[in-house]
């Protein structure tokens, strides 16, 4: 089965938001399936989409929630285009739940495995007020005004609130949160938690009690990249954040992030981004500019 990541990068928010085209020759070849959760709303028109072995056709109004790990794939109905607006979110990096909640991850597998309904009706989408939320996650993502991150993820955690609870309306048992454990699929809310402690790859491998070898192979496949990568990129995305909205120096910036000197954050970020820390804070200031 193709990994998604195969096609996209992988999250290095814990978001991304944009709205697509669903028409003849755009479907994947066959099904897709990644570690981050997908949310999928059909803004005009209608489309088909391959869940977890099941044809199903959303119309303008509905939705489907696609679970980590869940064999998907989107395609087009004859003669007609959807327009789709699409939330892709990394649930052990949203906002928590209370200490006495399991996880979302957990949350997510547990309501796939008891079948819990994964389409959402123009009614249940009325009922939850959920197109309002995903609009403002639309608007936020693409303008990026100051603390768009937050904004975004707090919007996405009261979704998945209303989402949780409609399921336990339904009938859905809640897991029990002392028998998580972390595992590869659920490394990323840990890593963002430890950025600045020095995260080294052979530690995540024995926190999930697997040897080096074999989880430097498994993360690469759930991922995309390497789990070094991954560590760097997250770094850099939290590096442009603080370019775009502090005034602290690339020193402060570089300790911040958890990098061990300043030298190697200059040579990180331009190896991934194509320009200096300075250039990109200079170029961003131009263009906030004219707007003041």
């Amino acid at each position: 089965m193709k990994n998604s990541n195969e096609m996209c990068q992988p999250l290095f928010l814990p978001f991304d938001c944009y709205e697509l085209s669903v028409r003849e020759g755009t479907a994947a070849s066959g099904p897709l399936t990644h570690y981050y959760a997908e949310f999928l709303l059909i803004r005009k028109g209608a489309a088909g989409l391959s869940l977890d072995g099941k044809e199903i056709i959303l119309r303008a109004g509905e939705a489907a929630i696609i679970c980590p790990g869940v064999p998907h794939c989107p395609f087009a109905l004859e003669a007609e285009e959807a327009r789709v607006m699409l939330l892709r979110l990394d649930p052990d990096r949203m906002p928590p739940f209370p200490d006495y909640s399991p996880s979302l991850s957990a949350i997510l597998a547990e309501a796939r495995k008891q079948k819990l309904p994964m389409v959402l009706s123009a009614e249940d989408m009325e009922k939850l007020e959920l197109r309002g939320i995903v609009a403002g996650c639309a608007g936020e993502a693409n303008e990026r005004p100051f603390g768009y991150d937050l904004d975004v993820t707090l919007r996405l955690g009261e979704a998945c609130l209303r989402v949780v609870r409609f399921w336990m309306e339904k009938g859905l048992v809640l897991p029990r949160p002392e028998e998580e454990q972390l595992s590869i699929y659920s490394l990323t809310g840990y890593i963002q938690c430890h950025l600045r402690n020095g995260l080294r790859v052979e530690d995540l491998a024995e926190k999930c009690g697997i040897s080096y070898p074999w989880f430097a192979k498994k993360f690469r496949d759930v991922y995309g990249v390497s789990c070094k990568e991954y560590i760097e990129r997250i770094r850099v995305s939290r590096v442009e954040q603080f370019l775009r909205f502090s005034s602290l120096d690339l020193a402060q910036i570089s300790e911040a992030t958890g990098y061990a000197d300043c030298s190697h954050m200059i040579k990180n970020f331009k190896r991934i981004m194509n320009i200096t820390p300075g250039q990109f804070r200079q170029q961003e200031q131009r263009q906030e500019s004219p707007r003041n």
